[in-house]
């Protein structure tokens, strides 16, 4: 009987183990993206229409090259910076398709947004920069 109790028991904590870490993705909704050296994170627009596509790729020495691809007659503000933070500097072109696209130096690893502007619509998407 000692023994049945002792093995229910364990059996008892290793479930409860388990329920514990699946009931995780009922508390974590919306994880945000993560990138880091030498990686692209693409992102897309929900509340901006026609959506606007963007790519923010990061070289090794945390140099960020962002392309945003949008309708042309739309007109578009990106700024690119730390969360709660100034918006760095970029060097802003076109490229051949007509795409915006620009060039910077991120200040420092960890949350960061890309705050896009056309007319009185406003989408900020969040990620985070690891080191």
């Amino acid at each position: 009987m000692p023994t049945r109790i002792i093995a229910l028991t364990l059996l008892g904590l290793i479930m409860g183990f388990i329920l514990v870490f699946a009931s995780v993705t009922f508390f974590v909704r919306d994880p945000l993206p993560i990138v880091g050296a030498n990686q692209t994170l693409l992102l897309h627009t929900v509340e901006i229409t026609p959506q606007i596509r963007s790519a923010v790729a990061i070289d090794g020495g945390y140099r960020v090259e962002l392309t945003v691809e949008h309708d042309a007659a739309q007109d578009l503000q990106v700024q690119l910076r730390p969360v709660d933070g100034q918006a760095i500097l970029l060097d802003i072109g076109t490229d051949s398709a007509g795409a915006w696209s620009a060039t910077g130096q991120m200040t420092r690893p960890g949350r960061w947004e890309l705050v896009l502007t056309e007319g009185a619509a406003r989408e900020i998407m969040q990620f985070i920069v690891r080191e």
